[in-house]
């Protein structure tokens, strides 16, 4: 086949079903990386011979470099920095100590068991250190966990992968220059390992401080062409730092990005989305490729050997890592064994690995090969084991309860004081906001938390300790501040139950800017708010009868006086929101305007499939 005609098609390919394994996984429900790595193998030469990676040549390291910047400035630029407040002890343990100890157990096994010789042994080990957003992230938004745990292993899969990279690049420095040259003196090797970490941050930095500047320079950079110019400068600090220490350009991406979401930056939003794109096909596209690019006979020679190291990484070697790690913290044990269940290997090791193979087989050392198939056999494992047993685990381990997480509601209005008044009778702690002195008052007087200042001030959300909340709910008065509150505490600060009362859900600026967010429609329904601020407000607990039949709470028409708040099932009290399927057993805590008899039997006679 004609080379031209091969690198097309091997393009072609990589991005359509790139793209495809990506629909079907979120379709399905599973992890896309398993989809992708299958298909590339399949694509590759080695099956249907339809994905020729080799045709890239040089180009393919490239492509690699110029992803894996992207991939990792998005990823930090969407750490939140102040829900990593209350566990920044437990991530600096897990990218210090657990670093060094994976390291060293990871390197042991591969040579004891897997047969690798040390020096491959070494810069496997360093390569097994790593986890990665591009698993760790999709993984975890589709679980409902604590915002700890999820900020525990975020924060340690995006800041892990400049560490353990830049350590296995600096492993293998050393290794070739014994294998070169015979002497490598040991601040050399420091240098190797620490100087990328300086280089790359302060490259980021300054590139950060520069785009920042000219970004809020008034009509300097047109809006169209913001998002480009954006990762014009994340690609030209990644070459700047690649230029002055090889492979340190990971490092000033990470740093970039955590600098710049510290800015508040003309259409931060829009950057977002743009570089959250550019992340899924970056990532669709190389994982199709460097799997294509694997000789299947290579990964099917590992067998019993490899499959048992893999387990042991898994198994013994992440846990003893977490379990050291996290051993003085405020953690329980439940919450220790799932973050010690999580540690899937992502597209830093894989792309990583792929290009150390290469390099280790110019200079002669044997079976270099086995590097590269070794670490795509631990990122299938990983991935599929922890990915389709991670949601199960958490059931197990009690973890996606919501009981005793907290509700931040702004609006200290009479209906958001009754519901905040509901919630914590059902086990969840609740803080008012509101910026009307006379709403506070009134919320401490029937000694509820309270914050008193404007809901859109981050200063003033932090002190409602939403860093730490689970759900947020919005009932002011005004429908558009409402969405606006939700947008701001879910991009701040990670908030993903974020509940707001509207009047007219399908009609005006505000359910036009709901459909721009994640939020959802609180209670179901319309509300007005202005209805509940002079009639009596009672609560009514009803239980789901076995004979109702599943119905989405959109679906369901009741009176404006009857207000369900909570489903509350295995002891877990949820907001009611619109989409919600109430279950036989389920019990609904509803306000109501109405008198307690008259609710009932309203419930009676107006929900359907009641007996």
């Amino acid at each position: 086949m004609d080379h031209n005609i091969s690198l097309l098609a091997t393009l072609v390919w990589a991005v359509g079903f790139g793209l495809f394994a990506q629909v079907a996984a979120h379709r399905w429900q599973i992890p896309a990386i398993v989809l992708l790595l299958f298909g590339g193998v399949l694509l590759g030469p080695t099956a249907l011979d339809l994905v020729h990676p080799a045709a890239l040549g040089p180009g393919l390291a490239i492509m690699v470099k110029l992803a894996v910047a992207v991939i990792l400035f998005e990823g930090a630029l969407n750490l939140r920095l102040p829900v990593l407040k209350s566990s920044l002890k437990e991530i600096r343990n897990l990218t210090t100590f657990g670093v060094l100890i994976t390291w060293i157990l990871t390197a042991l096994a591969a040579h004891f068991i897997a047969g690798l010789q040390w020096t491959l042994a070494i810069v496997f080990g360093a390569l097994m250190t790593v986890t990665g957003p591009t698993v760790v992230q999709p993984l975890l938004k589709r679980l409902n966990i604590t915002k700890r745990i999820k900020a525990i292993l975020e924060g340690e899969a995006i800041l892990i992968d400049p560490i353990g990279a830049i350590l296995a690049v600096a492993a293998l420095d050393v290794i070739l220059g014994l294998q070169i040259t015979r002497d490598v003196g040991f601040f050399a090797a420091l240098w190797a390992y620490f100087g990328r970490l300086i280089v790359g941050a302060v490259v980021g930095g300054m590139a950060a401080v520069l785009l920042a500047k000219l970004q809020k320079t008034p009509h300097l950079i047109p809006a169209e062409l913001n998002n480009l110019v954006v990762l014009a400068f994340v690609w030209s600090a990644f070459a700047a730092a690649e230029v002055l220490h090889s492979e340190a350009g990971i490092m000033s991406s990470v740093v970039m990005g955590l600098l710049l979401q510290r800015e508040t930056l003309p259409g931060e939003r829009q950057l977002r989305h743009f570089k959250e794109t550019l992340t899924i096909l970056s990532i669709s596209v190389l994982f199709v490729l460097l799997a294509a690019n694997l000789k299947l006979d290579t990964l099917l020679q590992e067998g019993v050997r490899g499959f048992l190291t893999v387990a042991i990484i898994m198994f013994v070697i992440r846990p003893v890592s977490v379990f050291l790690s996290l051993w003085k913290t405020t953690l329980n044990m439940r919450e220790k064994l799932f973050i010690a269940w999580i540690g899937p290997r992502g597209i830093i090791a894989a792309s990583v690995a792929s290009l150390f193979g290469l390099t280790l087989a110019q200079v002669g050392i044997a079976a270099a090969e086995r590097l590269p198939a070794l670490t795509f056999l631990a990122i299938i494992m990983t991935v599929t084991v922890q990915g389709l047993s991670a949601a199960p685990l958490a059931r197990l381990l009690k973890l996606q309860s919501l009981e005793g997480r907290r509700v931040v509601i702004v609006g200290a209005n009479r209906l958001g004081r009754a519901i905040a008044q509901l919630i914590a009778r059902h086990g969840r702690p609740v803080t008012l906001v509101d910026s009307n002195p006379t709403m506070a008052q009134a919320a401490a007087a029937e000694n509820l938390s309270v914050v008193q200042g404007n809901a859109l001030d981050e200063n003033i959300m932090e002190l409602s300790g939403l860093e730490d909340a689970e759900t947020i709910v919005a009932v002011t008065a005004n429908p558009e501040v409402n969405v606006l509150i939700a947008q701001a505490a879910q991009e701040s600060f990670g908030i993903g139950r974020a509940f707001l009362a509207l009047k007219s859900p399908h009609t005006g600026t505000a359910g036009d800017l709901l459909k721009h967010t994640r939020g959802r429609l609180g209670f179901g329904r319309a509300i007005r708010i202005s209805a509940w601020e002079s009639d009596p407000i009672h609560d009514l607990l009803w239980k789901v009868p076995q004979t109702w039949l599943a119905t989405a709470m959109d679906k369901m028409e009741m009176p404006e006086e009857l207000l369900p708040v909570l489903c509350i099932r295995a002891q877990s009290a949820e907001v009611v929101h619109s989409g919600q399927i109430w279950q036989p057993g389920d019990e609904i805590a509803f306000l109501t305007r109405l008198s307690p008899e008259a609710a009932q039997q309203c419930i009676e006679t107006c929900l359907p499939d009641v007996r």
